[in-house]
């Protein structure tokens, strides 16, 4: 039987494990190669404080040649909720999913791709938020995170473009992939619908000259700028 797309929020965080197990078995690591139109960026920030998300999806019209990628911002969704998970390692979806979610669902068009500022499978679970998210609303989905939440990986070259695999035991599960020369990586895995290799193209295609790729670094900088408008 398969899980319910629709499940609540608000599970305890023993019921929340329990969930993301479940949903492990039904994230797809698999790119079948799609037309890439619209292009995402996810990310949220927060007002801690004040107990407050903001969270920001970008939406690129994509241009593309044998010879190079073009993205166009197309248009920007946002949104302000007031947080009602507490912060638990593992469990960030159950965190910011809900002012996601709340952004996703004014997008008519949606995207026939997301990139996410966080982590796919290279989570505990396998279910990190691209993971997760990409699954519950059925989007290819690719997690592009700062930091690295679990995994060993060998040390990356200094160049951009080069990776190597990041690793949880004897199973793969993603990239450490240098973005920009001799700036720190970035911890790229599938989320949903996509594989390793898609991801890290993606992930190199979308980067332009500073570290993340454009679709999260600008949807970055409007979460930071919702932020700042909320404390004047």
């Amino acid at each position: 039987m398969s899980v319910n797309r629709n499940h609540p929020w608000d599970l305890s965080p023993a019921d929340a494990i329990h969930l993301q197990q479940e949903i492990r078995e039904e994230i797809r690591i698999e790119w079948q190669d799609p037309a890439i139109r619209i292009l995402g960026g996810a990310d949220v920030s927060y007002i801690r404080r004040w107990n407050r998300a903001f969270a920001v999806i970008c939406l690129f019209e994509v241009e593309q040649t044998a010879q190079s990628l073009e993205l166009h911002l197309a248009d920007t969704f946002t949104t302000s909720k007031e947080i009602a998970y507490p912060y638990i390692p593992g469990l960030l979806t159950f965190r910011e999913g809900p002012a996601l979610e709340a952004v996703w669902k004014q997008i008519e068009r949606k995207p026939d791709l997301l990139i996410f500022d966080g982590a796919g499978i290279a989570h505990p679970r396998r279910c990190g938020l691209a993971a997760h998210l990409g699954w519950r609303w059925d989007v290819p989905a690719i997690g592009c995170a700062k930091s690295r939440l679990i995994g060993d990986a060998d040390d990356v070259g200094v160049e951009k473009g080069q990776r190597v695999p990041l690793w949880d035991k004897k199973t793969q599960i993603g990239h450490v992939v240098r973005t920009r020369t001799r700036v720190k990586p970035l911890y790229v895995s599938p989320g949903h619908k996509t594989d390793f290799s898609a991801a890290v193209r993606w992930t190199l295609q979308t980067t332009t000259k500073y570290k993340m790729p454009e679709p999260t670094r600008l949807a970055d900088k409007e979460t930071k700028r919702l932020v700042e408008n909320f404390q004047q």
